[in-house]
């Protein structure tokens, strides 16, 4: 079936498709059946995307454009910002948003061959880093990461990625100068995706071999991107070489193992592993933060720095801040803050009580100090009712 152009004027929000929507260059700009979001909608507006095109067909269910079409799109947008942000968290949702539409706008001019302004990086890590060190709680960024994150998949990876990575250098002693170049790296180091085609990156079946060695080829172009291209520190340019090696030298393209991989590019490589679990992709679904954790864990001892994984399990927990368990008296609860010396006893917050009954305002538990209290399972999100998880994500 051939592609059909789509003029951006005839989107509107929760329209799905059949097939994937792609821009004029073959990037994905919405995975087959899911809805469209407003975020994601402004976003190819402010990149001035004129039509994209698919070769599916629109889904019966998805809602058809009219006039009467506009005011329900803003009564419901109205819904979507009722949902419930501490206020800590809420006063950083701009500089996310804004960090990611910047972030595109940037790669996706670099696309169309024009140069990619690394001044306007510098401001955007820097300003991440700012935020993050003037926020005394570190839960603050992430819990914005579970509750944002929506739009097109790399530019909130790379967003969420250097966000924690930022968190966990600043848990290693990173000065302000070292923080801010491994935002940088960060923001950057998955460049040479935009080398690779979409049909590969986004495929929805099983890679071929010959596909897959296509795709072990970004790290090779983000280095050269951001080295040769971009005149930028080495120490950058390592990070995109270097975020898929791993430390028992199984990783690529280069197979060097241990301290021979640098340290930014260890933090990368953990985080960018975590994070890519819990986003759902065309090819296989989102993992819950708890398994993406045991995923990560499970590989811990392998595949990446022991130190730095420890400095990162302290620092999310083995149960992620925004995820939910239940505890042995039946209440599910919402984890919102990470105990450093004990892992598996967070604090949480009642979402529902030991009756099943949901509660607006629930208490507040640090299970460390609760001996009669502890967590027996990790309940997915998905099981919650529809109500909880749109407060909970």
């Amino acid at each position: 079936m051939g592609m059909k152009k789509i003029p951006i004027e005839q989107l509107r929000p929760d329209m799905k498709f059949s097939k994937s929507l792609f821009d004029k260059n073959l990037n994905i700009v919405l995975a087959a059946g899911k809805k469209l979001d407003a975020y994601t909608l402004k976003n190819l507006k402010l990149r001035n995307v004129e039509y994209v095109e698919t070769a599916g067909e629109l889904i019966e269910d998805a809602p058809i454009p009219d006039e009467y079409k506009k005011d329900k799109d803003k009564d419901k947008d109205k819904e979507k910002k009722k949902i419930l942000v501490d206020k800590d968290t809420a006063k950083h949702l701009e500089i996310y948003k804004d960090t990611v539409t910047n972030l595109g706008f940037l790669y996706n001019r670099y696309k169309d061959g024009m140069s990619f302004n690394t001044d306007k990086l510098q401001r955007l890590a820097s300003a991440l880093v700012n935020a993050i060190m003037i926020e005394k709680n570190p839960n603050t960024f992430i819990n914005l990461i579970n509750i944002t994150g929506k739009g097109e998949y790399l530019y909130n990876h790379m967003v969420n990625t250097t966000i924690l990575a930022v968190l966990l250098g600043q848990q290693i002693g990173y000065s302000i100068v070292k923080l801010t170049n491994l935002a940088m790296a960060g923001l950057i180091f998955d460049i040479g995706m935009v080398k690779i085609p979409a049909y590969i990156s986004e495929k929805e079946e099983k890679l071929t071999a010959e596909e897959f060695n296509k795709i072990k080829t970004h790290p090779i172009y983000s280095y050269q991107i951001i080295s040769r291209e971009l005149n930028m520190p080495v120490e950058i340019a390592r990070v995109g070489l270097e975020h898929h090696e791993r430390w028992d030298g199984t990783g690529y393209p280069r197979k060097i193992k241990n301290i021979d991989i640098s340290e930014m590019s260890r933090i990368i490589s953990i985080i960018d592993t975590y994070e890519a679990l819990t986003k759902e992709r065309v090819y296989r679904p989102r993992q819950a933060s708890y398994d993406a954790m045991k995923t990560v864990l499970g590989e811990g001892s392998k595949k990446f720095d022991p130190d730095l994984l420890k400095v990162f399990l302290n620092m999310m927990s083995i149960y992620p801040v925004g995820s939910h368990i239940r505890l042995n008296n039946n209440a599910i609860a919402r984890v919102i803050s990470a105990d450093p010396v004990s892992p598996f006893r967070p604090t949480v917050k009642i979402v529902y009580d030991e009756f099943g009954d949901k509660v607006d305002d629930g208490e507040i538990i640090r299970l460390s100090k609760e001996k009669d209290l502890y967590i027996i399972k990790a309940v997915k999100s998905a099981s919650l009712s529809n109500e909880e998880q749109a407060k909970a994500e």
